[in-house]
């Protein structure tokens, strides 16, 4: 396979001095980020042999482009330098990795059993960067390329993703308007009429009142069958200015309710779709982000983009069409006072476009700003408990108020950024105005070159234009902080999803609950892995208790049964299938866990209870809880279970949690269960009425039990003890006993120790 990609000159000139020709590339996909974030330019490539990195340096005069943005100025055509080639031997690459952030990506691997990036990259280039990155893990493991039919319905998908990455992200956030075809037409219908009628109105209360009416033009009224008639010809201008002005009033009124409409329901649309990516997007996504700064992209940029596409673009439209039109019946009124009062316009036109990327950037820090202090504002309120317990509030507003001053300092920057363009479009307005008036007079007593009438149209027109240049004053800061804030929607709607399902996913219809491990290794950061070459095979029905020290990586093995995360390395399969060929939504129905980490949702506690089943019956709700020892206490609740408790379940105890949880794991009916300490946070009673109700839970069915109380694993088939991230021990319970100086053994004796010592106090 070869890519279709060029070299240039330097590039191979540079290349050739590490002995590696053009014709030596098999593929080969572009970089454009450094570690440390910033732009730069360069290549990745595969060779036979070989595989490397070309890292340039970008000239300081050189501009990024995004998506939406327009240059009119042409950019110095500076080449980029070469700053570094990096050269990796195929033979000593292993663990490859493809992390997957918002708008960047990091490859990651070993090399000589050392950890190493590789490269780093934007969105731009990741459609090839994951055809590369694939078909480089497959070389590495086998030692031949996939030939180009395997991967040819891949990578035609690639080019098909790319190509949708490089839609401009204005032409992708109207396509959410242009929904409601109907309404928009409505909408502009409406705008057609304001701009026609504000065009009218001048024309009819200058030129025609003052120079036809008023001074009685027999000539123009016997046109219209009004010879003569003059307070006829009065009354009927003074109907047509009432028209006019109803006219325009309803066409006003027709506009605020279709813009409601319409900007509520794409609001609706693009934040169903953020939220919709981000329930698709990988856990490990959500445990690097900070809930407010997500909080900010979902509802505060998706409102930016509403106010320029609903408030801004029709406009845009609007008053330009009414530019035009003014200056055009101005111009055929007199084209010399026409030519006054446009001739400061291309000042105004060059003055924009130097300004507007000041906008921009401004837009982004004002972003980042708030981004920050939403998420410093949910953590304090999610954490509201510790802050007071530890007498911390005084602190917690000190540190509030870094961010929160950011953001003042963002929101004044873009204040004075926009009141020069407000400064710059009024003092046009006006000496345009002044201009007139001075021009327009002169004209009229010196030259009589026109008439009053006329004057006072011009000065109609010109005064109306008012409107139409306030508007392109501040339309320039919706425009930037709408484009820049679709840019972040995009980026979490264009993020990859590190577990995918198959595009012909397998059914688990009659799933047994056989579960096999075969060379299983997994980290959570390239080169540090949790887990290594684990094999293990769990019968169908039989209960595995899993023990270890903290951090010996208990819990990562059933998030990855779970496929929370995928493995790096091996396979793990369900009823003889990879876990990764079965369907999300048959793995997620016959998959449940009991976690000692357990949230409850806002709501009733039957709507908890039947989270995992939402058809279920009250019956089946009830006789779930009595299962899980539940009901006793659920009744003393004010409204039984229909009393609605708070977010995280404050209004109960760690038990009372817990025992929901089980409710809500024996109501879904898992095939296989996964008891990851469910006990380890309640106190001695309760965990016998939890255990009491977890042996109704674990009948018939696969069963893996964490538990750091080695009691609680008394009804365990067999046991396994996870060091180090490798299984060193497995057997029963009685065999793990006899083993000398084991660790289930040294684990066991630790603990009726410290027992023994409890009940002496």
């Amino acid at each position: 396979m070869k890519t279709d990609r060029k070299l240039k000159k330097q590039d191979i000139e540079k290349l050739s001095e590490f002995g590696i020709a053009e014709s030596d590339i098999l593929m080969m996909s572009p970089v454009d980020l450094s570690f440390d974030g910033e732009y730069i330019a360069g290549f990745l490539f595969v060779t036979k042999e070989k595989a490397g990195v070309c890292i340039k340096t970008l000239p300081d005069s050189h501009v990024n482009i995004f998506g939406g943005v327009k240059v009119t100025e042409e950019l110095p055509e500076e080449e980029p330098v070469i700053k570094d080639v990096k050269i990796y031997d195929i033979s000593g690459l292993a663990h490859l990795r493809l992390d997957t952030c918002i708008g960047s990506n990091v490859l990651t691997g070993e090399y000589e059993g050392e950890p190493v990036e590789i490269a780093a990259f934007t969105n731009r280039y990741s459609s090839e960067m994951n055809v590369l990155y694939r078909k480089l893990k497959a070389y590495i493991k086998s030692g031949e390329l996939p030939s180009e039919d395997e991967h040819a319905e891949e990578e035609a998908d690639a080019e098909e993703e790319g190509r949708k990455n490089k839609r401009s992200i204005f032409k992708r956030t109207l396509k959410y308007f242009l929904r409601y075809k109907l309404q928009i037409v409505v909408l502009f219908l409406t705008y057609a009429i304001s701009a026609v009628v504000s065009i009218a109105w001048p024309y009819l209360t200058g030129k025609v009142l003052f120079d036809h009416v008023l001074t009685r033009d027999d000539a123009f009224l016997a046109q219209y069958g009004l010879n003569g008639r003059y307070t006829l010809a009065l009354l009927m201008v003074a109907i047509m200015m009432i028209g006019v002005r109803l006219i325009q009033a309803l066409s006003n009124y027709m506009q605020v309710f279709v813009m409601a409409k319409v900007a509520s329901d794409t609001v609706k649309d693009i934040k169903t779709d953020v939220f919709d990516a981000m329930s698709r997007l990988s856990l490990n996504f959500f445990v690097n982000k900070q809930t407010g700064g997500l909080m900010t992209r979902v509802l505060s940029d998706s409102e930016r983009v509403r106010e320029f596409f609903i408030d801004g673009l029709p406009m845009i439209f609007v008053h330009g069409i009414t530019i035009i039109a003014t200056f055009t019946v101005m111009y055929r009124l007199n084209w010399k006072m026409a030519l006054i009062a446009c001739i400061l316009l291309p000042l105004l036109v060059y003055l924009t476009v130097k300004l507007r990327p000041g906008l921009w950037t401004l837009s982004g820090k004002r972003h980042r700003a708030e981004k920050a202090v939403t998420a410093k504002a949910n953590d304090n309120l999610t954490g509201a408990r510790v802050v007071k317990a530890f007498g911390r509030q005084d602190t917690e507003i000190e540190k509030f108020m870094h961010p929160s001053n950011n953001l003042r300092d963002a929101e004044i920057n873009i204040v004075k950024l926009r009141n020069r363009f407000s400064i710059l479009y009024n003092l046009v307005q006006e000496v345009s105005s002044m201009w007139i008036w001075i021009v327009g007079v002169y004209f009229v007593l010196g030259t009589e070159e026109i008439e009053l009438g006329v004057l006072i149209t011009f000065v109609g027109y010109v005064m109306q234009l008012n409107g139409p240049m306030n508007f392109f004053s501040w339309v320039f800061r919706l425009w930037s902080d709408s484009i820049n804030s679709a840019e972040r929607l995009f980026e979490i709607m264009d993020a990859i999803p590190e577990i995918r399902e198959n595009e012909d996913p397998v059914r688990l219809e009659k799933p047994r609950g056989e579960i096999e491990l075969k060379n299983v290794t997994f980290g959570y950061r390239t080169g540090r892995p949790v887990l290594k070459d684990i094999n293990l095979k769990i019968k169908e029905g039989e209960m595995l208790g899993i023990v270890g020290r903290s951090g010996a990586g208990k819990s990562t093995l059933v998030n990855l049964i779970s496929r929370l995360y995928d493995v790096n390395e091996g396979s793990i399969s369900i009823d003889g299938i990879d876990v990764k060929d079965l369907s999300l939504k048959d793995l997620r129905r016959n998959v449940a866990m009991v976690s000692q980490d357990t949230y409850i949702f806002m709501g009733t506690v039957a709507k908890n209870i039947a989270y995992g089943n939402e058809s279920a019956s009250r019956e089946d709700i009830i006789r779930a809880a009595k299962l899980a020892s539940a009901h006793e206490f659920i009744s003393r609740l004010p409204d039984g279970y229909d009393t609605v408790i708070g977010a995280s379940g404050k209004d109960l105890s760690g038990g009372e949690k817990q025992r929901i949880s089980i409710a809500r794991a024996i109501l879904a009916d898992p095939k296989i269960l996964i008891l990851d300490e469910a006990t380890a946070s309640v106190d001695t009673e309760t965990e016998k009425a939890i255990q009491y109700s977890l042996r109704f839970l674990v009948k018939g069915r696969t069963t893996l039990s964490i538990a750091h109380r080695l009691s609680t694993l008394h009804d365990a088939d067999r046991l396994i003890v996870i060091d180090g991230g490798r299984i060193v021990e497995e057997g029963t319970e009685e065999e793990l006993n006899r083993i000398e100086n084991g660790i289930f053994r040294n684990l066991l004796e630790l603990q009726n120790k410290s027992l023994s010592l409890n009940s002496g106090f």
